[in-house]
Parts: C-alpha cells; sequence; structure tokens
C-alpha cells in the first residue's frame, strides 16, 4: 500500500513510453526502414540519448539504464564517415528518432528546465542551399510522412517542419545565417570539411567551419548545457582538415582498427 503510494508521488515526464532504437527504425508502425548496421546503430544511439540518468533507469532498468547514460550521453560527436556509409541516412533516422523522443515526454521544455512550452529547435546545417534541400531535408521529410506514429503530428514548411509542443527541425547552410534567434537542442554540421577552411573576404568573423562550429557550439551550450548535442559529420576530404583537427583536438588515446577484404573478380 506504501509503495502504491510512493508511486503515485514519483514524478513521471513521460506520455509514452519510448520504444527502443531497433523497434523505431525498423517496425512498420514507427520508420519502417531495413536493417541497420551494428555501428549505425551505435552512431544513433549516441546522436539521439537526450534523457536523464534516472529516467533511463526508469526505463531500462538500473543496470542497463546506467550504461547507456555513461555509453551515449555525448555533448559532441565526431563523426568521421567515408563515402558509401550511409552517413546522410543515419542522421535523417537520427534526427527522427530525437523528435520522436522529444514527443514522449509530455512537456520537452519543462523538461530541460526551460518555461512550459518554449521553442526546442533542431537543425542540419548544409555546405549550400541545394545540398540541404536535396539530402538531409528530402530524407527526413520523406521518413516523417511515411509514418504512421507521426501522422497528425507535424506541419511541413519550405525549409522546416514544425511537431507538437513547440519543436522544430529546421534545414539550413552556410551560406546565411540560419541560426539567430532559435533555441537550438541539436545543431548536425553536414560535410562540415565541405566549409570554406579560410576567410575570402577578410572578415575574421567569416563564414569558415571552424567559425560556424564555434557558433553552433556556443548556442547549444547556451541553451541545454546538460543534453544538447553538436554533431559533426563529414568524409575527410584530405589530411588536416577540420573534421579530422577537431578530433585529433579531443582524442588523446586513440583505438586503430584495420580491416582487409580480398574481392573475388568475376572475369
Amino acid at each position: 500500500m506504501f509503495n502504491d503510494f510512493l508511486e503515485v508521488l514519483k514524478e513521471n515526464h513521460f506520455i509514452e513510453t519510448p520504444v527502443d532504437v531497433k523497434t523505431f527504425v525498423q517496425s512498420p508502425d514507427y520508420l519502417g526502414q531495413p536493417l541497420l548496421s551494428d555501428i549505425q546503430y551505435e552512431i544513433v544511439e549516441a546522436m539521439s540519448q537526450i534523457y536523464r540518468k534516472e529516467d533511463l533507469i526508469e526505463i531500462m532498468g538500473d543496470v542497463e539504464g546506467s550504461r547507456h547514460f555513461a555509453k551515449y550521453t555525448k555533448n559532441e560527436l565526431i563523426l568521421q564517415l567515408g563515402k558509401g556509409s550511409g552517413k546522410d541516412f543515419i542522421s535523417t533516422v537520427a534526427c527522427a528518432y530525437v523528435v520522436y523522443k522529444l514527443l514522449c515526454l509530455k512537456d520537452p521544455a519543462i523538461y530541460y528546465g526551460k518555461p512550459a512550452g518554449d521553442a526546442i529547435d533542431i537543425i542540419n546545417v548544409a555546405v549550400n542551399a541545394q545540398q540541404a534541400k536535396n539530402v538531409f531535408f528530402k530524407g527526413f521529410k520523406s521518413k516523417i510522412e511515411r509514418s504512421p506514429w507521426f501522422a497528425g503530428k507535424y506541419n511541413p514548411k519550405a525549409d522546416s517542419i514544425e511537431f507538437d509542443k513547440s519543436i522544430t527541425v529546421y534545414s539550413g547552410h552556410s551560406e546565411r545565417e540560419s541560426h539567430e534567434g532559435l533555441n537550438l537542442f541539436m545543431a548536425v554540421l553536414d560535410e562540415i570539411s565541405g566549409f570554406a577552411s579560410e576567410v575570402a573576404t577578410g572578415n575574421e568573423q567569416g563564414k569558415t567551419a571552424d567559425n560556424i562550429y564555434k557558433a553552433f557550439r556556443g548556442t547549444v551550450d547556451s541553451r541545454f548545457p546538460d543534453l544538447g548535442k553538436v554533431v559533426l559529420l563529414s568524409f575527410p576530404r584530405y589530411q588536416g582538415d577540420f573534421i579530422s583537427q577537431r578530433y585529433d583536438s579531443v582524442i588523446a588515446d586513440k583505438e586503430v582498427i584495420e580491416r582487409t577484404h580480398r574481392f573475388i573478380i568475376n572475369e
């Protein structure tokens, strides 16, 4: 009887218990996408871990919730992924999962210490307008439109999708000021190594990869310092490009795994 009383007093932040990542990706009730590789699932988990430890324990149990929090809670992800790795697909899946997990909360703004109904914004920043429209936004919008779970919970615009509970996903690009005034919870800097490496205008605040990174890093940190995320996503263009430099600056001990495969050529 007393335990039942304590259960009633316990604060529950969820309107719906979120499903695990594999169910979200593969079930026809959600995204209905093909099975991802183990590495791809790891990336999606890290990009989408947005809950507090005590809530993960409530959902997953003490051992698994604690393990999940320790392994996947990151405020910055540096994803150097080669061509053909499916990085754009992974990014759209992860952003959809973040939005889903936000919508499972009763009030996402209150959960993160903001006023009730306050905006929560997510942005994908591409190199140019064409990439912004044809790569991320096209793939993200398609997944949302095909998902039964998201039906009736969103309103698509030209370069953004507005969801219930004041959640908005924007498709921006480095050629314009795309984040001014946003309450940024997550920023994905897409193909960051393709952004300019030097300022051609003489303006030290110009739109180089480094300046763009610092601007978004500062914005996310000021709004959501604990669970907000900045994701650097790119294949390395050359030795010492921006994503390589950023990786080297934060990873002291590197584990290098080399894999080889011999293909049989059918003449």
